[in-house]
C-alpha cells in the first residue's frame, strides 16, 4: 500500500506520541458536577392558561387492558431509547460509523490524488475488479509505514465504530472493513496481506488503547477552560472520538461520567515517565559500534489483573511508548497488551493466579534492528505477597504471532512484490513463541524486574526466494532496576540484549547481537488505587 501513511504519517505519528506523553500526566484530575436548574416557586405556582372551550368530542370506550398495554409499550420504548446510549452518552449508529469509515478513505484518497499526485490513485470499477480477481500479496513499504502507520490508520476506522456506540468486537469489524475497502478500492496496487492484518488487527489494539487513554482525560462534569483543554487533549489522542463528541454536542454538555470505573478511570491506574540516555551497540559488547542517544518513555497501566471486577476486552492493558532522539525514527517503540478474556484461578490471600487471553501489538524500530507484529497470548499471571510492603509478580506467556516482521539480510530478494518501489529490508511471517517475566515491588512500586522472550518466525515473504525455506529465531532478554527517591521519583537503569539467528535454505545463515544499556530518571504520576508499577 502506497499512501499518505508513509513519510507524511511520520509527522502525524510524532505529534500524536507527543500529545500522548503530555496528556497522561494529568489524566486523573477531576472536575465538579453541576446541578441542572430547578423551576422557581413562582413558576410552580403560575396558574395554567385556560384553553378555549369546545363541544365535547364523541367518547370512545377504551378497555383498561388496552390502556395498560399502551403504557407498557411506551415505557418499553423509552427504556429501549435509554439503552441506546453508551457510557459516555453516545448513541449507537451503524450509519454514522460506516459513513465515517468511508469518509476516512475518501479523505486519504483525496490527499494522495490531489496533493501528493500519487500514481496509484487512478481507481475505477475496472481496477477494483482487478484487485478482487488478483487476490492478496505483500508490499514493499518501509517498516515504519507497514508496522506503525497502518495500525494507527486502522485505529481511526476502529474508533469510528467505538465512538458510535459499538463494543470492542464490533469495532474490530470496522477496522477490518475499512482496511479491506482501501485495499480493494482506494488504490490500483494489489491488496496486501500485511496491510490488512496490520491495519485491521493492529488498528484494533492501538485504537482501543487510545480510546481508553482518551477516556481518562475526559470529564463530563468539568466546565470552563478545564473542560476545553480536556476535550482538546482527548481529541489529540483519538481524533474520531473527539469529532463525534464535537458534532453531537457532548463535548460541551455537562452530564454524568460513566457509572462503571472501567469506562473512565479504573480502580488501579499508573503512569511512569522516564527520561535519560541509551547506549546501543552491535556485536559482543557496547563498545562495538556503539551509539548514545537521549530517550523518553511512558509506561501506562490501566486496571489490574488481580483487582479488576469487570472483565471486558481491554479492561486491563499495558502500554509502553519510547522516543529515541537522534535515531532513524523518533518513535522507537510502541507496545500494547490488553486482556480479551480473563479468568480467576485463585483469588484472595497472599497468592493469586489469573489466566488471560491477550491481544498484543509490538513495534520496535531503531538503527540496529526492526521487530514487530500482531500477536495473541495465553498468559498466566501470578502474585505472591511476601509481606505487607513487598510482593512478587510473575507472568508466563505462550505467544501466537498472526504476522511478525524482523530485519533480514536477504529480504530484498522477495520476488512476490508487484509494482515494486523499493527493496524491503525485513521479512514477513507468522510464528510462535514464549515469554517469562518477574518483578519485585515495594509498596506498589516496581524496583526489580527481568524477562526472557523467544519468538520463532516462519518467513512467508522476503528471504524465502522462490518458496525456499527461511526462518528466524529471535530472543530478547532484559533486566531493570530502580532506586526510589521519595514517593514518586527514582533513578533507574536497565540492560537489554537482542539476538537473531536466521536460517536460509539458499543463502548463508546470519546472526545478530545487539546489546543496549539505558540510564534514566523516573517520575511515577497518575497513581490511582496504589497502582504503581
Amino acid at each position: 500500500m502506497r499512501d499518505f501513511r508513509g513519510p507524511a504519517a511520520a509527522g502525524l505519528t510524532v505529534r500524536t506520541a507527543w500529545s500522548l506523553l503530555a496528556l497522561l500526566v494529568a489524566c486523573v484530575t477531576s472536575g465538579t458536577a453541576q446541578e441542572m436548574p430547578n423551576p422557581t416557586n413562582a413558576e410552580r405556582l403560575q396558574p395554567p392558561v385556560p384553553a378555549a372551550v369546545s363541544p365535547p368530542a364523541p367518547q370512545t370506550r377504551v378497555s383498561e387492558t388496552a390502556s395498560e398495554e399502551d403504557l407498557t409499550a411506551e415505557a418499553s420504548g423509552a427504556q429501549d431509547e435509554e439503552e441506546e446510549l453508551g457510557p459516555w452518552g453516545e448513541r449507537r449508529s451503524l450509519g454514522a460509523a460506516v459513513g465515517e469509515v468511508t469518509f476516512i478513505n475518501i479523505l486519504v484518497w483525496s490527499y494522495n490524488e490531489y496533493i501528493r499526485g500519487a500514481d496509484f490513485t487512478q481507481v475505477n470499477p475496472r481496477s477494483w475488479w482487478n484487485n478482487l480477481e488478483g487476490g492478496f500479496t505483500y508490499d514493499d513499504n518501509n517498516f515504519n509505514t507497514n508496522m506503525f502507520a497502518h495500525p494507527f490508520h486502522g485505529s481511526l476506522y476502529y474508533n469510528a465504530g467505538r465512538s458510535n456506540g459499538f463494543n470492542y468486537w464490533e469495532s474490530l469489524g470496522f477496522s477490518l472493513f475499512g482496511s479491506l475497502m482501501w485495499e480493494c478500492c482506494g488504490e490500483t496496487h494489489p491488496p496486501a496481506w500485511n496491510d490488512w492484518i496490520a491495519t485491521g488487527v493492529g488498528g484494533a489494539a492501538v485504537g482501543e488503547m487510545l480510546y481508553r487513554v482518551s477516556g481518562t482525560v475526559l470529564d463530563n462534569t468539568a466546565t470552563g477552560s478545564e473542560r476545553t483543554w480536556r476535550e482538546i487533549g482527548a481529541f489529540a489522542l483519538s481524533p474520531v472520538r473527539g469529532f463525534n463528541r464535537l458534532v453531537s454536542g457532548r463535548s460541551g454538555r455537562v452530564m454524568e461520567n460513566p457509572e462503571e470505573p472501567e469506562d473512565h478511570i479504573p480502580g488501579v491506574l499508573s503512569n511512569r515517565l522516564s527520561a535519560g540516555v541509551r547506549i546501543i551497540g552491535e556485536g559482543e559488547s557496547l563498545s562495538d559500534s556503539s551509539e548514545t542517544h537521549g530517550l523518553f518513555q511512558v509506561d501506562f497501566k490501566f486496571g489490574d489483573e488481580f483487582a479488576q471486577q469487570r472483565r471486558k476486552p481491554f479492561d486491563v492493558f499495558d502500554m509502553s511508548v519510547q522516543l529515541n532522539f537522534g535515531d532513524k525514527q523518533t518513535l522507537g517503540r510502541l507496545s500494547v497488551r490488553g486482556n480479551l478474556f480473563t479468568w480467576d484461578l485463585k483469588k484472595g490471600g497472599d497468592t493469586q493466579h489469573v489466566f488471560a487471553i491477550e491481544q498484543e501489538f509490538q513495534y520496535i524500530n531503531n538503527n540496529a534492528f526492526e521487530f514487530g507484529g500482531q500477536m495473541f497470548d495465553a498468559s498466566l499471571h501470578s502474585r505472591f505477597g511476601l509481606s505487607k510492603d513487598w510482593s512478587i509478580r510473575t507472568q508466563i506467556d505462550a505467544i501466537f504471532a498472526l504476522l511478525s516482521a524482523v530485519n533480514s539480510e536477504w529480504a530484498f530478494l522477495a520476488n512476490d512484490i508487484p509494482n515494486r518501489e523499493r527493496f524491503r529490508e525485513y521479512d514477513f511471517g507468522p510464528g510462535v513463541g514464549g515469554r517469562i517475566g518477574a518483578n519485585l515491588s515495594h509498596k506498589g512500586r516496581q524496583v526489580l524486574s527481568a524477562f526472557y522472550w523467544y519468538q520463532w518466525i516462519d518467513t512467508q515473504n522476503g528471504s524465502n526466494l522462490n518458496g525456499s525455506d527461511a526462518y528466524h529465531n529471535v530472543q530478547l532478554i532484559g533486566a531493570r532496576g530502580m532506586v526510589p527517591i521519595g514517593s514518586n521519583f527514582g533513578i533507574g537503569a536497565d540492560a537489554y540484549l537482542f539476538l537473531r539467528d536466521s536460517h536460509f535454505e539458499l543463502f548463508e545463515d546470519q546472526s545478530q547481537r545487539v546489546p543496549q544499556l539505558r540510564i534514566y530518571g523516573v517520575w511515577d504520576t497518575a497513581l490511582v488505587g496504589g497502582g504503581r508499577r
